[in-house]
């Protein structure tokens, strides 16, 4: 039993970290703070044709606007354009035809999607979250008027902010679960002590 247990402890502390492991989604909260941008869009083209300062292939993806949480959005103006760079290995790959949730980061005119963020095919995401982007809007709508201190971040900074978010998030669950299982083994420890 001892042995059962230890080798649950050792999987859950030992992991690996590779660029763009993004262990768990940071909170609904979290992404709303770090994303410039947040809405349902539908995804109309891709364009592929163009490529960065170094050669790598850069993804363009057109999206139409059906519902906005954050951001500034005008009226005829419900298309934004989200670049995929080949290289970046933490950038979101859209599928053409499709609807998804986005949290969008702006960087230098253009907007960026990070595979740490809570993005994700609209059929994927559950109505607490949807719930929660209406609420956390409504509260943005008060604080309008309001002075912001706004952090300034290029797509690099964003997306280490959301790995780093993801990694935070996922420790304190493995921490949460290291404590349970201490005290059960405490517990059984006890137990079997006690039945001698």
């Amino acid at each position: 039993m001892k042995k059962l247990f230890l080798i649950l402890f050792l999987s859950f502390i030992t992991s690996n970290g590779y660029c763009c492991s993004c262990a768990e989604k940071p909170s609904i909260s979290k992404n709303w703070e770090s994303a410039g941008q947040v809405f349902i869009g539908k995804v109309i083209k891709v364009d592929s044709l163009l490529y960065g300062n170094y050669g790598e292939k850069v993804y363009s993806f057109t999206i139409r606007i059906k519902k906005s949480y954050k951001g500034f959005f005008y009226p005829g103006r419900d298309y934004r354009t989200i670049l995929y760079i080949d290289t970046a290995s933490c950038d979101f790959i859209f599928d053409v035809g499709q609807e998804y949730l986005i949290y969008a980061k702006e960087d230098s005119k253009v907007l960026n999607c990070s595979l740490c963020s809570r993005t994700n095919l609209l059929e994927n995401i559950s109505e607490e979250e949807l719930n929660t982007l209406v609420d956390l809007q409504k509260e943005d709508l008060k604080k309008r008027n309001e002075i912001k201190i706004i952090k300034f971040q290029n797509n690099i900074e964003y997306q280490i902010d959301l790995v780093k978010n993801s990694f935070e998030e996922s420790l304190k669950r493995k921490d949460l679960l290291i404590y349970v299982l201490s005290g059960i083994s405490v517990f059984s420890a006890s137990n079997n002590n006690f039945i001698d």
